[in-house]
């Protein structure tokens, strides 16, 4: 006898008959999903004449409502997300504005809501979701994304509480560095809080809500809307002609910092200018690092010059990884004494001398290095991370490596591949000087007292004192541009071979070469 089954409406998986949601997608299957949202769309509509099903509501905010949805002609489930402002009305399946907002104000509104689309599609990064299509029906907009499965910063804490600080600095670098990709492309975010950050069950931090990303000026002062969340929005995003940058991201970022490691929201920044306090966040949470709470401190400063200019400066105030895994230096008891003993003249009134620092070599890095990283990767086209190849910072340009394969009778069948690498000018500039590197003419020397002697020897010791002298001012010129975080003098990755789509590098910087793995989806060889 055939086990009965019921059809999901937004996949079209068959489900043992009395399952409540889909085992494929996870969409209901029985009972009004869209209850308990003002306005929702009913679950099984079609939209573009049925290519996209919706389903169940996963949220609704002040300007729409994002529901499960499904891509039938991709055979896929998706996010849709419907412009819905808060006051809406629907008459059948279309959408009204309430009466506040006249219909040129709607228009307007509906327009930056496929600006969002427009702003998500120009990044290809696994820390940004990604917007597969827009579309405009039902007298309102919609927008059709990666489906995240998974929960928010916002929800893990109303969960779980507050997070340890490891984790939610690691968090919180991830989000960083998806942040920065949108600084670097001139946008801001504008809205970042716990609630706009997803955790993936696939592992991925994904920055969500572009809604109110605008662009900005660098250094310039700039007339922007009115949207702030309080708590985590600093106070030049309440007014409108005022000067924006990445820093008004950076207080933000370290907003959302302070909720998930104390489980409260921050003052707002409005609140702050009236005298009240921002409770440091090792007030709160005895067990969040004193580097750590300064950091955030210093990055939620109500003043725009006193914060982190960008999110890396921020990033670098916070502990790494090594150092909070790090025990904790034992505890010494001295058991009490029936007897106290005094202290010798020498012990009283003296601090520790600190060990002297030793220098950084140059040419190697300031982390444990474990280099060289051999990948392979797969493709026609290779996604390279921005971020400078040698330093890991944000980068601004890059540097061409190539590999010349083939051979054959006189070199007939040669054929030489590069890659633009990205790199920052710093950098650029320490690897050209290196490729530039001068040396001591001591050789010169020894054959000038040969040739000529005496008067020759002279001759060839002023000559080698002169390109020693040289050779000493190009060292200089080159430390001087290596950064701590730099991990080699020269080129940090090298193209090593090709065969038809298969490519073959070894990266010097750790990081760089991870991203660059999970970028391209590639193997770690050795």
């Amino acid at each position: 006898m055939a086990t009965a089954t019921v059809a999901c409406p937004i996949c079209n998986a068959e489900n043992p008959s009395g399952t409540t949601s889909c085992s494929t997608c996870g969409a209901p299957l029985g009972g009004d999903a869209a209850g308990a949202f003002s306005g929702a769309l009913p679950p099984s509509t079609k939209l573009q004449g049925g290519v996209y099903t919706v389903g169940k509501v996963l949220g609704q905010g002040g300007f729409g409502i994002t529901y499960l949805g499904g891509d039938i002609r991709a055979h896929r489930p998706v996010a849709i997300k419907e412009f819905f402002p808060y006051g809406s009305t629907r008459r059948g399946l279309s959408v009204h504005p309430f009466g506040g907002l006249p219909a040129s104000g709607y228009a307007t509104t509906r327009s930056r809501f496929l600006d969002e689309a427009r702003i998500l599609a120009r990044f290809d990064h696994s820390g940004i979701v990604d917007v597969y299509g827009t579309f405009e029906e039902n007298n309102t907009a919609y927008m059709v994304m990666e489906l995240l499965r998974g929960k928010s910063l916002g929800q893990l804490v109303e969960d779980n509480g507050r997070v340890p600080e490891a984790d939610a600095v690691g968090y919180i670098r991830r989000v960083g560095e998806a942040l920065q990709v949108v600084h670097v492309a001139s946008l801001l975010h504008r809205d970042l809080k716990p609630d706009n950050v997803m955790l993936t069950t696939d592992g991925d931090v994904v920055l969500i809500d572009f809604g109110t990303a605008r662009a900005f000026a660098a250094g310039k002062t700039g007339r922007m809307t009115t949207m702030v969340t309080p708590g985590y929005a600093p106070l030049e995003q309440y007014g409108q002609s005022v000067r924006f940058g990445p820093f008004t991201d950076v207080y933000a970022l370290a907003a959302t910092l302070y909720h998930i490691l104390t489980g409260q929201m921050p003052a707002a920044a409005t609140d702050r200018a009236s005298g009240v306090d921002l409770v440091a966040p090792r007030k709160l949470n005895p067990s969040v690092s004193e580097i750590t709470s300064d950091a955030i401190l210093w990055a939620m400063s109500m003043r725009v010059d006193q914060r982190p200019q960008t999110v890396q400066e921020f990033l670098d105030a916070l502990p790494s990884a090594e150092a909070m895994r790090a025990p904790a230096p034992p505890l010494v008891v001295t058991p009490p004494s029936s007897k106290a003993q005094p202290k010798p003249p020498s012990e009283i009134n003296t601090l520790p001398v600190p060990a002297p620092r030793i220098p950084r070599p140059t040419w190697r890095p300031s982390v444990p290095y474990e280099g060289p990283y051999d990948i392979e990767v797969v493709g026609a086209e290779l996604r390279w991370p921005s971020r400078c190849v040698c330093c890991f910072e944000s980068s601004d340009t890059t540097l061409h490596v190539q590999h010349t394969t083939g051979g054959g009778f006189f070199g007939m069948f040669q054929e030489t591949r590069g890659w633009d690498v990205p790199y920052c000018s710093q950098c650029v500039e320490h690897v050209r000087l290196e490729s530039q590197r001068p040396g001591g003419n001591l050789g010169g020397a020894l054959t000038g007292a040969v040739i000529g002697g005496g008067l020759g020897l002279l001759i060839g010791l002023g000559s080698a004192a002169y390109s020693l002298y040289g050779a000493a001012s190009h060292q200089s010129r080159l430390e001087a541009l290596l950064k701590p975080s730099c991990v080699t003098v020269g080129q940090a990755v090298t193209y090593r071979d090709w065969y038809d789509n298969t490519h073959a590098f070894t990266f010097l910087n750790g990081n760089y070469a991870d991203a660059f793995r999970r970028e391209n989806s590639g193997t770690l060889i050795s």
